[in-house]
């Protein structure tokens, strides 16, 4: 390569930087690589939107394996705090594939119905402030803007991704469920999140 050929190579790889803002950039110790990546339609609804990100595989498997599909593809509007693939592969993967299991069917419903609450939640509309909204499974979830969206004390890496029938917020944690704490004083037991 001559030495006019390095800064007119330069320049055009900084101009193709700076006019594909939905690329990727990653350095090698050669030079940068572009990786397209997919901006999903917000016209979809919220499954075809998660599967366009292709960063929530394994939620939306757990959804078909819930039969939780149909109401998710319904008129909404809700809001997923939908776990990434990574928050799925920091879970202990017996626990995974035992949910996954059509005998435990109720149970993963459950567990998905407690990432989903009423509306479209944004980064706007929460603000600096606390709110906390009855999920589809009757608990209530934290939510915190204060510093960073945040559900359950859990930050939100993938923030504001719209589809036809909500919003998704994607966080690199699967939420765990309010336990039934039993009080050995008397027969009656709590929880503590409802």
């Amino acid at each position: 390569m001559t030495k006019f050929q390095r800064p007119l190579r330069s320049a055009l790889l900084a101009a193709a930087c700076m006019l594909a803002p939905q690329a990727a950039i990653a350095q090698t110790a050669d030079r940068f690589l572009i990786a397209e990546t997919q901006t999903p339609n917000p016209e979809g609804d919220i499954l075809d939107v998660a599967a366009a990100t292709g960063q929530f595989t394994r939620f939306l498997a757990a959804v078909e394996a819930a039969g939780y599909e149909e109401t998710l593809r319904g008129e909404g509007p809700f809001t997923i705090f939908a776990p990434t693939d990574a928050a799925f592969r920091e879970m202990d993967q017996a626990q995974v594939d035992r949910l996954m299991q059509p005998q435990n069917r109720e149970e993963l419903l459950a567990l998905l119905a407690y990432h989903v609450v009423p509306g479209r939640v944004t980064t706007e509309s929460v603000g600096a402030r606390v709110a906390r909204p009855e999920s589809a499974g009757g608990y209530r979830v934290t939510i915190d803007g204060r510093d960073g969206l945040r559900v359950n004390d859990q930050l939100v890496v993938m923030p504001d991704i719209e589809a036809s029938n909500g919003m998704i917020q994607g966080i690199n944690s699967v939420l765990s469920q309010p336990v039934l704490v039993a009080d050995a004083r008397t027969s009656t037991g709590t929880s503590t999140g409802r």
